[in-house]
């Protein structure tokens, strides 16, 4: 890993955290010497990429909103993400979402909320492990294989054979189904948002209450679909 992957991995590594950390946290989670990832953080200071908060920790930095802004304003898939979004969930009331890959997780780049008052707690802005559940699967499915190999590079054999059980069938049906497997009670569809030439762009999920799907499971899983699929027309 040369120098440009181990300050990126610092970024990444502060973007996916939940509070602040220390350098010595941050070293250890991207494998690098303490040294050297404080010398890297002194550079992203000076950008604004990152802050130093009193207790010596670091986050990330104002710089980062302009980057969310620039990405969110020039975006043609964030662009028609919203309204077809809105639509899915106004016409199944559950929760929908749009998930992007990046390397080895699943990145929630728009969400919106069940307008029901039992609802999934998920948001924008999270991530979860390209190894489970039904958004993980469909990208898994939808990837090259090229993708997909470096999705699943850090995992251990058993958890790649089981990232990639199932996953002809998954493509086969235009989407993935699971129960329970990020969040215990919760059901899940996703599909994949492919351009008009099949690059994979995103997956669009729904996800509820297991006890608001019973005998609707298909219904959704095909309404997902249909979302991701009007999506990805929309993109040229």
């Amino acid at each position: 890993m040369g120098p440009s992957d181990r300050m990126l991995a610092l970024l990444c590594c502060l973007a996916n955290g939940d509070e602040a950390m220390t350098v010595k946290q941050l070293a250890d989670s991207t494998a690098q010497p303490v040294s050297t990832a404080y010398r890297h953080l002194r550079q992203l200071l000076a950008w604004g990429l990152v802050s130093e908060r009193a207790n010596g920790r670091y986050a990330p930095g104002a710089q980062a909103v302009r980057l969310q802004q620039g990405f969110l304003r020039s975006n043609e898939l964030m662009r028609w993400a919203s309204p077809v979004l809105m639509e899915l969930t106004e016409r199944t009331q559950e929760s929908s979402a749009l998930l992007v890959a990046l390397r080895d997780h699943a990145l929630c780049v728009e969400m919106i909320d069940s307008p029901q008052p039992l609802r999934c707690c998920y948001r924008q802005g999270q991530v979860q492990p390209l190894v489970k559940g039904a958004s993980a699967r469909a990208l898994l499915a939808w990837m090259s294989d090229a993708e997909r190999e470096m999705a699943l590079a850090l995992r251990d054999e058993q958890e790649r054979n089981e990232a990639l059980k199932g996953l002809a069938d998954i493509r086969e049906h235009g989407f993935a189904v699971s129960l329970g497997e990020i969040d215990e009670g919760v059901w899940g569809a996703s599909a994949p948002v492919l351009t008009p030439r099949g690059q994979l762009k995103a997956v669009v999920s729904v996800m509820a209450p297991q006890s608001r799907v019973s005998g609707r499971e298909e219904w959704l899983a095909c309404q997902t679909r249909d979302s991701a699929q009007r999506l990805g027309e929309l993109l040229q």
